[in-house]
């Protein structure tokens, strides 16, 4: 008796193994039925194929972003010195569990200006979130070359700060905002959020805003934010369906918190650190590893990093020392992904190389890519269908006559 063939099957047991493959696999099965077309647009089957590839850590991927192109002075916070060049390119790196990597592809992004580059804001669930100067935000999906862009949404400015700030949308030298980006479990949608801080010569004000791509709409966060005599004072970090920050009071001279807004509840938390600024603390960055929070401590008269973990989410005394990284001149360092057997720690090291760190041994064994730019910023991806019904992403070089390389279907 023949084995029975895919038509044959239940959809369900079809689903059931259409789950187990990778994005490429899928995009190209969209084709194959009206059946299979509804069943992997299906918001279910999407959840379900995301979590198997979270799980299994299923077509783990370097996102890369070139910052060659940009001013030396802050590699990747910074228009183009010459507004004739090109936005600079964005790379994709697949990373395999025996920690090899394939050579870095080029991508095409969605925010293309040549006066203002687009830059990594952060990551979450195979979606990168993308922003550059000239006020616009999109969420991307690089493995399925899929995006949405957000409304324009302006600042409230209090009446009696509007003589005090400038004209500028997002930043000046009396207003300027903060973003970060995560997945709200519980309504399974995605979100945006905006903390703006407004400032005149007898006041501060702080207005928060999120994005639903859900709503596909910005409102304002009714619960405020926590403390008016502290600012952000760190990159933005996402877990446990709340996004965190490092706060500091205004002078930047004394850490004072965490504060974590939930982005179900949209509510704010607040928790103790350990960590001070000062006594040979220089920087301090907020990162997630391996499914924890983790500060990184870098001392610069000593020439070293220290990686922080939060062991137990929420409790202040679970903060253990996971290892502390000593090399000549390092400014900067980030801790990107435990390898398979979590006895090294990938790390970005001032935007121009990466390591594999080993805990127990402690030492290093830098990483070759073939076709990496010579300084960049990475966020990590898994294989994810979400945005399947975004939109295109289109290959502007492509239609420049530009073909030195065709991008993603180079990654597939």
């Amino acid at each position: 008796m023949p084995p029975p063939s895919m038509s044959t099957l239940p959809p369900e047991f079809i689903a059931e193994i259409l789950t187990e493959l990778p994005v490429k696999s899928l995009v190209r099965f969209l084709c194959v039925s009206k059946l299979w077309y509804a069943m992997i647009n299906n918001p279910d089957f999407i959840k379900k194929h995301l979590k198997r590839s979270i799980e299994a850590n299923r077509e783990r991927t370097l996102i890369v972003q070139d910052c060659e192109r940009l001013s030396n002075q802050d590699p990747c916070f910074k228009k183009f010195e010459d507004n004739n060049r090109r936005p600079p390119y964005f790379y994709s790196v697949r990373f395999h569990d025996d920690g090899r990597f394939d050579r870095a592809v080029r991508l095409y992004q969605p925010l293309r200006h040549r006066r203002a580059k687009a830059t990594i804001l952060y990551y979450c669930n195979g979606l990168v979130c993308l922003y550059n100067l000239e006020t616009e935000i999109v969420i991307w999906n690089p493995l399925i070359r899929k995006y949405k862009k957000l409304p324009f949404e302006p600042i409230d400015i209090p009446s009696g700060f509007k003589k005090e700030v400038s004209h500028s949308i997002w930043n000046s030298p009396a207003m300027w905002s903060e973003f970060a980006f995560g997945h709200d479990p519980v309504n399974d949608d995605y979100k945006v959020v905006r903390v703006s801080e407004l400032i005149s010569w007898c006041d501060r004000e702080f207005e928060v805003k999120i994005y639903s791509l859900r709503a596909h709409s910005w409102r304002r966060v009714k619960h405020k934010w926590p403390k008016k005599e502290s600012s952000i004072a760190s990159k933005p970090a996402f877990l446990n369906g709340a996004v965190h920050w490092l706060a500091a009071t205004h002078s930047r001279r004394s850490l004072e918190m965490l504060v974590a807004l939930d982005l179900a509840t949209e509510k704010f938390r607040m928790y103790k650190t350990p960590f001070k600024l000062g006594h040979g603390v220089s920087k301090l960055e907020l990162e997630v590893l391996g499914g924890a929070l983790c500060v990184c401590v870098h001392r610069y008269m000593e020439e070293s990093d220290s990686v922080w973990v939060m062991k137990e989410y929420g409790l202040a005394s679970s903060w253990t020392l996971l290892c502390t990284i000593t090399q000549e001149a390092v400014i900067y360092c980030k801790p990107l992904v435990f390898s398979k057997n979590g006895e090294k720690v990938l790390i970005e090291q001032d935007f121009d190389k990466l390591f594999w760190y080993d805990v127990e041994e402690e030492t290093a064994s830098k990483v070759e890519i073939l076709g990496m730019p010579d300084n960049f910023r990475t966020a990590t991806c898994v294989g994810s269908l979400v945005l399947l019904n975004g939109d295109n992403v289109i290959d502007v070089d492509l239609e420049e006559g530009d073909s030195e390389d065709l991008g993603w279907w180079n990654y597939w």
